[in-house]
């Protein structure tokens, strides 16, 4: 759409139709075209970013065997129980030897996936973990390398965001809970630590977190710090009486993260902080406030009509960065 300054409005040049532009959609409208006259000049885009990946850290790693693995990486930190390497076409996760049967769970839960069409197999598939390589290092760690995608990045990098990407990346984790819920998965550890984005093209990646993955229903064998207040919520509110008994797993642990995911994206600690926010649309602060509901599918079914409410027709939000922007967000603390 073309913008018009004097009119504040957004015109498309091919059907005529038009949009208000308001403050906050002014500056999205700006960055975008800045951003996109840059992204034009592809050798300008190619050139840098290998400029960019030439400013990387190099680590080497002693397999069981004796051979070495070289690892050339942007950003490293720790991830719950592992530590993770975030390089140019990988993501890496060195387990330490006491959480070995953590290493083997991630590689098998993600194993056990399955779609309910080839189609949606051939959409979903690129945004689950892709084993590339595992094996057992020197000092007893366990190494776990996936694939990643050129122009993925953590999601924690993106830093506090504008509320109309928060509702996009809360419509995508919203699928993927879908796609757990039909496994009868539950993953208790959908955190920003464990979240992967292109922003580019608005994709959410379960890479991380596979690591305390269940089945919904059996007994909890792990989860985030952050995860760990919805699962023992739950657990007093299954037994009562019974608080020694193990937690279970359960869609809402995943759809309570979620939620707590949004609250952090909007710059928010916790989910009860939202509570003062004036920003927000009311039906989306109030969603995320809400308890959720039984399954992914009927919480989904609830935030389709929240996105409706708060944001009218959905449209495309344009969120473009170089990865030199999103890589000096993550500051000494990653590295």
């Amino acid at each position: 759409m073309d913008y018009d300054r004097v009119q504040d409005l957004a015109v498309c040049p091919y059907c005529d139709s038009k949009y208000t532009i308001f403050e906050q959609d002014r500056k999205l409208f700006q960055q975008f075209q800045q951003q996109f006259a840059a992204l034009l000049n592809q050798e300008w885009r190619e050139q840098n970013q290998e400029n960019f990946w030439v400013e990387t850290s190099r680590e080497e790693l002693l397999r069981e065997d004796g051979e070495t693995i070289e690892i050339t990486y942007l950003t490293k930190r720790k991830t719950d129980i592992s530590t993770m390497y975030v390089a140019r076409h990988n993501v890496i996760f060195v387990f330490d030897s006491r959480y070995a049967y953590y290493s083997q769970r991630y590689q098998e839960m993600v194993s056990k996936l399955i779609y309910p069409t080839p189609e949606m197999e051939r959409e979903l598939s690129q945004y689950m973990p892709k084993l590339v390589t595992s094996c057992r290092l020197a000092d007893g760690s366990n190494f776990v390398a996936i694939e990643k995608k050129e122009g993925v990045y953590p999601l924690k990098m993106l830093g506090i965001l504008l509320d109309r990407h928060v509702a996009w990346v809360m419509s995508r984790l919203e699928n993927l809970c879908c796609l757990l819920d039909y496994n009868s998965i539950v993953l208790n550890s959908i955190t920003l630590d464990n979240l992967f984005v292109d922003p580019a093209n608005h994709q959410i990646y379960l890479y991380g977190g596979w690591w305390f993955a269940g089945f919904q229903g059996a007994e909890n064998q792990g989860a985030s710090e952050v995860v760990k207040p919805y699962l023992e919520r739950t657990r007093n509110s299954l037994w009562h009486t019974e608080k020694a008994k193990k937690a279970r797993n359960l869609f809402r642990t995943d759809l309570e993260s979620i939620r707590l995911v949004a609250a952090n994206l909007l710059g928010y600690p916790n989910r009860n902080e939202l509570l003062c926010s004036t920003l927000l649309p009311g039906s989306f602060r109030n969603f995320l406030l809400s308890e959720p509901e039984e399954n992914a599918r009927a919480d989904f079914k609830k935030w389709d009509q929240v996105l409706l409410e708060s944001y009218g027709e959905r449209k495309f939000i344009p969120l473009s960065m170089t990865e030199e922007e999103v890589y000096s967000r993550s500051g000494e603390e990653e590295k």
